[in-house]
């Protein structure tokens, strides 16, 4: 049974890492109340790239500089609990074969690690690891209590990831008078994949004349993919034209993917489709792809909109900062004809 020293700790720990809106302050109070939580020698956040193949360390404590720098970490590689999607113990790492870095581990002195799955609602998102200088043995109820603020991490990370990035998006269209509209707007998908651990984000606006969307931006495809063909507004996915989100869970299994042999050469295996709207108007779609199946929460689609209502904002101001441009311009002839 934890003390009550323990439960005054993990009380104080649950503050920190709820306590602020900011990412970075997040993932540091994440790391620090587990190494004080747990006595751990140091800690670890590591989170998925865009493409999903490797793990990135975004925030650390009680870790040299040469021990975070040794590389990416492969989840096929190494201890397996963002593969298994549960918590995984590497009780001696000078025997365990689930260790990537052995000797990087040894030489920090860490004989044993403990990875905890982070999810952020359906999405797997990363691993917290934290690392002890001895051959640990855990109990059951040590491992619910590490597990327990696993849970939490993932919840306050998943706030913190949701105010980043509407933060960003903000800056995208404030910036809109600075740069020009596509260099904008390329910003913003990018925004949304990186924030929803998507590998590709595209914008495609409505033609309907031709019943055709084209690409004004995309982030993290090919060539060869956005060229592949006119998109069917009318025949692909479906989100412009119920207004609704629509979600291929499964692209290899989904009829509503106009392009699926495309799709699936390129990696594709989920795909998020969102109405732009500019006012009560579907203007184009915003998709996201990812390179693994899974099935978004009801939570993580509403952020996702949100994101998107940005975009359609974003798009709004470009479409006003162009007719005043033109009325300036109309003004300034006006003025020349009056001069003659």
């Amino acid at each position: 049974m934890p003390s009550h020293e323990f439960f005054r700790r993990y009380l104080q720990a649950l503050n920190d890492i709820h306590g602020f809106f900011s990412l970075e302050k997040t993932q540091t109070a994440v790391v620090q109340s587990a190494v004080v939580l747990f006595g751990a020698r140091g800690a670890s956040l590591l989170m998925f790239d865009p493409g999903g193949e490797h793990l990135i360390v975004s925030a650390s404590f009680g870790l040299s500089e040469t021990y975070k720098s040794k590389g990416a970490v492969n989840p096929q590689q190494s201890l397996g609990e963002t593969l298994l999607r549960v918590p995984v113990v590497v009780r001696d790492v000078a025997v365990d074969p689930n260790v990537q870095y052995r000797e990087a581990a040894l030489q920090e002195g860490i004989r044993c690690i403990v990875g905890l799955p982070l999810a952020a609602g359906n999405l797997l998102a990363g691993s917290l690891r934290l690392y002890f200088a001895q051959t640990m043995e855990f109990k059951p109820e040590e491992m619910e209590s590490l597990t327990a603020l696993a849970a939490q991490a993932s919840h306050a990370l998943k706030k913190a990831f949701y105010f980043a990035s509407m933060k960003t998006a903000v800056f995208d269209i404030e910036r809109l008078h600075e740069t020009d509209v596509k260099r904008a707007m390329q910003s913003l998908v990018k925004t949304m994949a990186a924030y929803g651990l998507a590998h590709a984000c595209r914008l495609m606006l409505v033609d309907r004349a031709t019943e055709t969307m084209s690409n004004m931006v995309s982030f993290g495809l090919s060539d060869t993919y956005v060229a592949k063909g006119p998109v069917g507004w009318k025949t692909s996915l479906g989100e412009v034209t119920s207004g609704m989100p629509v979600v291929i869970s499964d692209v290899a299994a989904d009829p509503r993917v106009q392009y699926r042999e495309a799709a699936l050469a390129e990696n594709i295996r989920t795909i998020l489709g969102l109405p732009v709207r500019i006012g009560t108007q579907v203007v184009g779609a915003l998709r996201l792809y990812y390179r693994f199946v899974f099935e978004p929460d009801a939570d993580y689609v509403e952020w996702m909109q949100h994101l998107t209502h940005h975009v359609g904002m974003a798009l709004e101001k470009a479409r006003m900062m162009a007719q005043v441009q033109d009325r300036a311009t109309w003004y300034e002839a006006i003025l020349k004809d009056f001069e003659r």
